[in-house]
């Protein structure tokens, strides 16, 4: 064996040598292991975005999706013409909420 052979031998069981020392060390470093779990954000933005109709203001209603300032002033104002809703249906009957935009905000709407 010549002597180019040898150190050539020698480097690569270096490398071998530094390898397993990189992988000990990282096996060993006592990194913290991270467990991610899944959120449902949707239910999230749901219990957040929750409103009670009977005492929520126009700015509450207007944060609903679909339901600019204008209309949720005519929600607080049928609210205060003709009285508390009884359920959550009953927002329908305000002019500008039809069968569609209910759908869309029925499951932010709770009554007192």
């Amino acid at each position: 064996m010549t002597k180019q052979e040898k150190l050539v031998i020698l480097f690569l069981i270096g490398l071998l040598v530094l390898g397993l020392a990189v992988k000990f060390y990282k096996a060993h470093s006592g990194v913290p292991v991270l467990k991610v779990e899944k959120i449902d954000i949707d239910k999230i933005e749901k219990e957040t975005r929750s409103i009670r109709i009977n005492t929520a203001t126009a700015g509450d209603f207007a944060r609903l999706p679909g339901i600019g300032p204008a209309l949720a002033g005519r929600i607080v104002d049928y609210r205060a013409k003709f009285g508390a809703f009884s359920a959550k249906q009953d927002i329908k009957n305000v002019s500008g909420i039809g069968e569609k935009k209910y759908e869309a905000i029925k499951d932010c709407l709770t009554v007192d």
